[in-house]
């Protein structure tokens, strides 16, 4: 059984106070059973004022994580917030690591941090929750498929980083105090951990029918469509270039990639343009992949995490619940951008489940195939709920 503690907090300027207001909202002391871990998430200003690093000292457990935008918790909600999400258990164990810097995609970085974490140990994890590094040089569906790997098939969940900066450059990951921008920091469960998984994502209807073929791309940065630079295929959809070139509001257009290999298309998320005029992309699209671009509206970014949250509430009983959503969402409610945060405060409000919501830069969760059998996914412009 496990059991959790939710809390957060807005003072982003004195680590006291901010660490005093978390270990009072938390109220642990007395609580905790043998084995703890925490999941934060917060806004890259409580790295640079010393809040994270001096919250983490001050717990005594490990805590991991990433940065956000905006994110939720103990019934509030905002975008200069941190939260945490505690866990505690003394059948179920936690085991934390961090992975080398990945400087492109190489298993072989994941894979040694993997051994070194779980070194004496029999047996594969329950589950995995894995705060992965937004880059250039490697995507989601990288480190997806590599612990997939790395771990037999061990149920995925997790998130990359974002920040409020138009490339993300100070997206990072946090392990134990210290945040990085080339690390994957992963949490993995040991013991009779049974969790469940919701998504939400865009409905078909949503989809502009013109479709073009990928012709060029190298990992998750894709070069050319139709034998035409990806800008251009873009704006033939009618997107538009901003006065720095740039197509405005990119990363609120859910891209619908189809492999062509038999496998269910899916949506990832282009985040920034290069210099050359190349796509960077949560996930890969492979030469040869067909894609489609869609459009998510306020309302269905709202209508679809309300069914996903009811669907979770209604069938579910959990000690805690993880929430990510993808920043292209956020972006798309447009003028009213803490809708869905509000939805989940309000939804959750008056039950006893402790939670942590927060946007997110891509998502891993799982899906089940026609035989009922868990596939970890990598995924994009989605709402996800791991209920543990």
């Amino acid at each position: 059984m496990i059991q959790a503690f939710s809390a957060c907090t807005s003072e982003i300027d004195d680590a006291e106070l901010a660490v005093k207001e978390i270990v009072e909202q938390l109220g642990y002391e007395g609580k905790l059973l043998k084995n703890t871990v925490g999941i934060m998430s917060c806004f890259t200003d409580f790295i640079e004022t010393g809040i994270v690093k001096a919250l983490c000292d001050a717990l005594p457990f490990d805590v991991l994580g990433c940065t956000t935008i905006a994110n939720a918790s103990a019934g509030q909600w905002g975008e200069t917030m941190l939260c945490l999400l505690a866990l505690t258990s003394d059948d179920a164990e936690f085991v934390t690591g961090l992975s080398e810097p990945i400087l492109e995609e190489d298993i072989r970085a994941l894979r040694r941090s993997y051994e070194e974490a779980t070194r004496g140990r029999d047996g594969r994890p329950s589950l995995e929750i894995s705060f992965s590094p937004l880059l250039l040089s490697a995507g989601n569906d990288f480190f997806v498929e590599s612990m997939d790997e790395i771990t037999g098939g061990t149920p995925l969940f997790g998130a990359l980083p974002v920040d409020h900066n138009t490339d993300y450059h100070d997206a990072r990951v946090i392990f134990k105090g210290e945040a990085w921008r080339d690390r994957c920091a992963f949490l993995l469960f040991y013991g009779d951990v049974a969790p469940r998984f919701y998504t939400g994502d865009i409905s078909k209807d949503k989809i502009f029918p013109e479709e073009g073929t990928v012709t060029a791309s190298k990992g998750n940065v894709i070069q050319s469509v139709n034998r035409k630079p990806i800008i251009e295929y873009l704006m033939s959809l009618g997107l538009t270039k901003n006065e720095n070139g740039d197509i405005a509001g990119i990363n609120s257009f859910p891209i619908i990639a189809d492999y062509n290999d038999g496998s269910e298309p899916t949506i990832i998320t282009m985040f920034a343009m290069t210099p050359e005029g190349y796509a960077v992309c949560s996930g890969k699209a492979p030469v040869g992949s067909t894609l489609a671009v869609g459009r998510l509206s306020p309302f269905e970014v709202t209508a679809t995490s309300a069914n996903t949250l009811k669907k979770f509430l209604d069938e579910t009983q959990c000690g805690a619940a993880l929430i990510f959503s993808c920043i292209g969402r956020y972006f798309s409610l447009m003028y009213d951008q803490s809708a869905e945060m509000q939805m989940v405060v309000s939804w959750m409000e008056n039950r006893d489940i402790p939670y942590l919501m927060a946007y997110s830069g891509g998502e891993a969760c799982p899906a089940r195939d026609d035989a009922g059998i868990l596939i970890n996914r990598a995924r994009s412009n989605t709402f996800t709920i791991c209920v543990i």
